[in-house]
């Protein structure tokens, strides 16, 4: 320790810059030393001897441990508080400069501060929708301890039988409840015209298993989930809003469902829209004695708690043991006694999280290019401020200090392109809430919230870091005396022009990934609208109804009703021909149950599946469905007549192969070869892609409506005028039979099938619009290094011009150059997508993964880019004069 620490350690305390601890400590050491010698000094100075001076010091002083670790403790705060004052100045002054340096060059920094909010709010619009499906938590109570529950059979999944269920509530003990839910359409009259509204019918249990506190009066109770007790029900949020005008007096309230007065008691909360499909009411199951006897028909999606403190697999391998002696003693009811248990989360989000993990990753690349953009502009901007770091230096600036401000430049360039991108992202949340067709559950609850917001933040300083940190430190890398002598000239050029062609290199290779990915989904959708469907959807109308089993009790009643309205639409001027039919094409599927031929074991699974649906006899004619053997149904088939059914070639080709199956008889859900109904087949119809132009050919069973009764159905109209024109007119034919019936579903059967393909149509143009704007930037990553290039070897190219170089000599050096950067990236590109396209597979459709003409394409489009990037500079490279560019060096 020096002299003058020894005198004045105090005075050099205060003065001195925030050090490490054991500098604190020394220097509180001394200081203690100081006063006490001072002190001890004095007191000989006055006659005292030296052992008696220490001694009444000493006793003076009191512990002098204790001091000086208080002293130390008081230091550290002091020295802490006096190097964040010094920190958050420093930080002002860097934010100020950094806005001053935006102000003096607003063109670099607008490019920037766009590119920026593009890929940051691209990004945040894409998380936002990743963290309302996938990582928020489900608004249930015991969310995590639910189960999505369904029954096997052999490799497919059912839904769960009604007896089966109530088996399961007697006998399992790993579950405190089940959830059973049973959808039925109703018919809400009374309020201004008659509607059609979607129900859950659930058990008690239900409200329990998903609790969420009622926003308005209550749930039901056991004793109202019981046959014969009062109808009562509970709205939805979003209907007690739109239909009831969130009136709380609507509590004790009687409506009318179907013709059957209901009381609401409840009105749910908003929190209850967890699907995309959310249903408008919840009524009692209310479960018969005779319907807790059937164990075949498979109905029910069940949900299942599972009892605190027992494991999921414990659970499960009991319900499994239950469900096998199931199996043993209904051999014929189409399930083997497995269980297929989801956690309810990974059942809601369903086979959206492929699709929206790699949303995430393609607007993930595009903003990688956009950070590369911004890197070589800021290199460009490094090279021309050279001088002013070595300046800088000059003056007594240390490198962190320099780096520090750098960051601090590329920071608030970060910051505020997050701030404009949060105007990107709330565009792009609304646009996918609002316009997207994919049916995504809780799409609905996507927001910039709190989250959101945070993950914004965190990702414009990750960026600004990334993009910023090595400019800084090249820029700060400064050659004082050769930079001062140079007068300015970059001595580092050649390192920050290959680092800017590495740049361009990369982002070329993510450009091509993107674009192959759109490519082979813009294939994908040009060969789905190819598809044929099978049947003629020109100026066909659909729209369906229900009849109320209140006023309909019986499948006669509800026969003549139908009957009446197909006659009374078949009069509407300008209505070539009406039919009914159970289930439309495209956008809904049937009853899907195993057939079976005559002569082979009743439910054997030869046959497959097939989907049954219920018709008139001119349904075929109306929708151009070709009947290719045999006939349709005629007035002759009626409920009493001889079973007869028509089925489709797929199903004919499996079921007989080559012979011809008329007169032939099948079998459908058949339970035993006694309690089986037989029936006829009369006629062989066309294949129609029934389940979507994406899906396989299904097989397809048609009974008379006289035999397969169903209390909805849809009206299908083929017009000899615009068919649009004629919804007005069949709503009053369907009114004219009975005015409490709605009519709701109206739409061509071009816009079903546009709707049908409407999902994959946005996909493709998500991801389209995605690989074009990383093409973009890769282009003008492109053009800025080449005129970086061309700017920097201007006395290069002026030499070459003044020895005699052609002008397509330079323009084809300056091309090529560019042309060879792009492709290492074109390489680079195929290679990584070579592995990553099989992400895709999924979303593809009569297309490979690795389809070389799309691959091929894509490479040919990013070349030419290339090279017209780099043709616009090496142009200008033509253009330069050989005396003004030796003499400007």
């Amino acid at each position: 320790m020096t002299r003058d620490d020894e005198r004045w350690p105090g005075l050099r305390r205060v003065f001195r810059l925030p050090l490490g601890g054991r500098r604190v400590q020394r220097d509180v050491d001394a200081e203690l030393r100081f006063h006490i010698e001072e002190r001890i000094a004095e007191l000989v100075a006055g006659g005292m001897s030296r052992e008696e001076a220490e001694a009444q010091v000493r006793e003076r002083f009191g512990d002098v441990t204790r001091i000086g670790a208080e002293l130390r403790a008081i230091d550290r705060t002091t020295e802490r508080r006096r190097a964040y004052t010094e920190w958050l100045d420093d930080l002002g002054r860097d934010i100020r400069y950094a806005v001053r340096g935006m102000i003096a060059r607003p063109l670099v920094a607008m490019v920037i501060i766009i590119t920026l909010a593009l890929g940051i709010g691209a990004n945040t619009a894409i998380f936002s929708v990743v963290y309302s499906v996938l990582l928020r938590p489900l608004p249930y109570a015991h969310a995590d301890r639910l189960l999505d529950l369904r029954e096997r059979n052999g490799s497919a999944s059912m839904p769960v039988t009604i007896g089966n269920v109530g088996t399961w509530e007697q006998r399992a003990r790993g579950f405190e409840g089940f959830a059973a839910i049973w959808y039925q359409g109703f018919t809400l009259t009374g309020i201004g015209e008659p509607q059609s509204v979607v129900a859950y019918r659930v058990n008690a249990d239900y409200w329990k298993t998903l609790y969420i506190p009622p926003a308005l009066g209550r749930y039901f109770s056991v004793q109202e989930d019981q046959p014969g007790a009062p109808h009562v029900v509970v709205l939805s949020h979003d209907v007690w809003e739109s239909t009831f005008g969130g009136d709380r007096g609507v509590i004790g309230r009687s409506i009318t469902l179907s013709g059957t007065p209901y009381t609401v008691i409840g009105v749910a909360p908003a929190a209850y829209r967890v699907y995309a499909q959310q249903p408008a009411i919840w009524v009692p199951i209310a479960l018969t004695q005779a319907q807790l006897a059937q164990h075949r028909d498979h109905e029910l999606q069940v949900i299942g708690l599972l009892r605190d403190g027992v494991s999921r697999e414990q659970a499960v391998a009991d319900l499994t043991r239950i469900e096998s002696a199931l199996a043993a003693q209904y051999p014929h009811a189409y399930f083997d006694g497995g269980i297929i248990a989801t956690s309810l989360r990974d059942s809601v989000v369903g086979p959206t999280r492929p699709l929206l993990l790699m949303l995430l990753g393609a607007v993930g690349m595009v903003l990688l290019i956009a950070c590369g953009n911004v890197m070589s502009l800021l290199l460009a901007r490094a090279a021309a401020r050279h001088k002013e770091m070595a300046i800088r230096y000059a003056l007594g600036a240390g490198r962190s200090r320099i780096v520090a401000q750098l960051l601090a430049e590329s920071l608030v360039l970060a910051l505020t392109g997050a701030v404009v991108g949060l105007g990107v992202a709330w565009a792009g949340v609304w646009f996918l809430v609002t316009k997207s067709p994919v049916n995504v559950n809780r799409l609905h609850d996507a927001t910039l919230n709190g989250p959101v917001l945070a993950f914004t933040i965190a990702l414009a300083v990750v960026c600004g870091i990334v993009f910023g940190l090595f400019p800084a430190l090249r820029a700060s890398r400064v050659d004082l005396q050769g930079t001062l002598r140079e007068g300015g000239r970059e001595s580092g050029s050649v390192v920050r022009a290959r680092l800017r062609a590495a740049l361009v290199v990369g982002e070329v290779a993510l450009a091509l990934v993107l674009l192959v990915g759109a490519g082979l989904l813009v294939r994908s959708a040009i060969l789905l609208q190819r598809v044929p469907p099978g049947f003629d959807s020109h100026n066909v109308l659909v729209a369906s109804t229900s009849l109320p089993s209140a006023r309909y009790p019986n499948d006669a009643a509800i026969t003549q009703a139908f009957q009446r309205i197909t006659e009374a639409v078949g009069t509407i001027p300008g209505v070539q021909s009406a039919a009914l039919v159970s289930r439309i094409p495209i956008a809904s599927g049937g009853m899907d149950c195993v057939v079976s031929a005559e002569g082979s074991a009743v439910g054997d699974v030869s046959g497959g599946d097939a989907n049954a649906r219920g018709a008139t006899g001119n349904y075929f004619a109306t929708l151009g469905i070709p009947l290719l053997v045999g006939r349709t149904f005629t007035e002759a088939d009626v409920a009493t007549s001889a079973p007869v059914a028509i089925i489709n070639r797929s199903l004919a080709h499996r079921l007989f192969g080559d012979a011809n199956p008329i007169g032939k008889r099948i079998t459908m859900c058949g339970n035993s070869a006694s309690s089986a109904t037989w029936s006829e087949i009369v006629g062989v119809i066309g294949d129609i892609h029934a389940s979507g132009l994406d899906e396989d050919i299904r097989n397809e069973v048609y009974f008379p409506m006289t035999q397969l009764v169903t209390g909805g159905m849809w009206i299908v109209v083929r017009g000899s005028v615009p068919v649009t024109s004629l919804t007005t007119s069949i709503r009053r034919a369907v009114a004219s039979v009975d005015p409490l019936l709605a009519l709701s579903g109206a739409r061509t059967m071009d816009d079903v099938i546009a709707r049908s393909l409407a999902p994959s149509r946005f996909t493709t143009m998500l991801f389209l619009l995605l690989g074009l704007t990383g093409l973009v930037l890769a282009t003008v990553g492109i053009y800025g290094v080449i005129a970086y290039v061309v700017t920097q070897r201007s006395r290069e190219i002026g030499i070459r011009m003044a020895l005699g170089a052609d002008s397509r000599r330079v323009l084809g050096m300056v091309v090529g150059q560019g042309v060879f950067l792009a492709v290492i990236g074109i390489v680079i590109g195929l290679a990584v997508s070579w592995g990553v396209t099989r992400w895709l597979a999924s979303q593809l459709y009569g297309v490979g993964v690795r389809d070389p003409l799309t691959f091929a394409a894509v490479a040919a489009l990013l070349l030419l880019v290339a090279g017209v990037a780099s043709w616009i500079p090496g142009r200008r490279a033509t253009k330069v004069d050989p005396t003004v560019a030796l003499r400007s060096e």
